[in-house]
């Protein structure tokens, strides 16, 4: 409770006086310090005058917010690590005689500048930006900007006009690749997946359906075209084509120690760099993830977007128990569609050895990506002969092996 309350004044000591309003009052209360001996010094007589102006200010936070139009496109999705500038636009009908404060709430988030002191000129249209940066993917609440009235010596803010929250998906950090190294096949998918526009090699007719916009002339139906008297196109469904897996490994102690949350960090990193890779071919990829939950998430040929699997990433926390064995059955009854298996690991040790085993028993390619900075538990360049490419990535160079992909 203690520690609320402190919370929650030191937010409205950030929110209603600005730099100079604090400057001004850490003044006066050095000067009520050096004024308690009223006797021995002076020092109470400049402590009135600051205490005066302080009081005086904060009269001016009675009055009612400004009548000012607030515009913040706050955005729904950012990368960790790489800035993003917000543009915020304030209109009025009328100019004021006032500076103006805006300021950003805390959210766990970097936004420079989070304060500052507006002073409106002529008619009311102010338009200035802030960098809004993320270290740590995640799900945010970032709450809207406020903008208050000061006093006319700029020292304290009135009552806040607020723009809207918003719900903010920080994105771990990936990497764009133009080339990845996965052998890819195809297999037969039963019930395949409808689709208008194809690249692909065995094709049953699904359907009609309305025409859309990006839809091939060489599929109109002219025929229900000139029944229903708007354009029509035929849907087909492809049975044959490429599907690929990407396993995450997350396990996690319950105590991790530096180089474990980093290589856990690191994995997802690789993973939301693989996932955008095959995003942009003519692939359908599926994410098997296990963390307090199973995530399955589906995505490629019109099925997802890669949003939806960063979306999962973002939010994935790690599982304290071996992640394998409920990833498993999930994966293991899809096995027989899946052509390729990108497995991204932590570690390497007897059960992670033997599930790969029991993915590659399935026909399948297979690719091992292990992320961990110390050794191994166990010696893996023994099974890449067996079970297929391996590699290594340091947590700390990531981003040097995934160009190497493009090479």
């Amino acid at each position: 409770m203690k520690f609320r309350l402190a919370r929650r004044l030191a937010d409205q000591y950030r929110e209603w006086l600005t730099l100079r309003g604090r400057y001004v009052f850490w003044v006066t209360a050095g000067f009520a310090v050096m004024g308690l001996n009223a006797k021995g010094n002076q020092v109470f007589k400049i402590f009135a005058v600051t205490a005066a102006m302080l009081l005086l200010s904060a009269f001016f936070a009675v009055l009612r917010a400004p009548r000012v139009k607030l515009a913040c496109a706050l955005p729904a999705r950012v990368t960790a690590g790489r800035p993003l500038a917000i543009p915020i636009r304030m209109t009025g009908a009328q100019s004021l005689l006032r500076p103006l404060l805006l300021s950003f709430p805390r959210n766990g988030i970097s936004i420079e500048p989070r304060q500052a002191v507006l002073v409106p000129e002529g008619d009311l249209d102010i338009r200035k930006s802030v960098t809004l940066r993320a270290e740590k993917r995640g799900r945010y609440l970032l709450r809207g900007p406020t903008l208050r009235a000061t006093d006319p010596l700029g020292l304290v803010g009135g009552r806040a006009l607020r723009s809207s929250d918003q719900v903010l998906f920080v994105y771990p950090r990936f990497y764009s690749m133009e080339s990845f190294r996965l052998p890819v096949g195809r297999r037969y998918q039963p019930g395949g997946i409808p689709l208008a526009s194809h690249t692909g090699d065995s094709l049953e007719f699904l359907g009609t359906r309305e025409y859309r916009q990006g839809d091939p002339i060489k599929h109109i139906h002219w025929r229900s075209w000139a029944r229903v008297g708007e354009p029509v196109v035929m849907e087909f469904q492809e049975e044959y084509f490429s599907r690929i897996a990407i396993i995450l490994d997350t396990f996690l102690p319950k105590k991790p120690t530096h180089e474990e949350e980093e290589a856990f960090e690191g994995a997802i990193s690789v993973v939301a760099s693989v996932a955008d890779f095959f995003s942009r071919s003519e692939y359908v990829v599926d994410i098997f993830a296990a963390g307090p939950d199973i995530y399955e998430v589906s995505a490629g040929r019109s099925l997802a977007y890669l949003e939806n699997i960063l979306d999962v990433l973002a939010c994935l926390e790690p599982c304290h128990a071996p992640p394998f064995e409920g990833v498993g059955p999930a994966l293991f009854e899809k096995l027989q569609g899946i052509t390729s298996v990108v497995a991204v690991v932590q570690d390497w040790d007897e059960a992670r050895e033997a599930f790969l085993r029991r993915v590659k028993s399935f026909g399948v390619d297979l690719r091992v990506l292990l992320v961990r900075q110390a050794a191994t538990r166990k010696t893996w360049s023994a099974a890449a002969d067996e079970l297929g490419e391996m590699s290594l990535i340091r947590p700390a160079e990531i981003e040097q092996a995934l160009e190497s992909e493009n090479r």
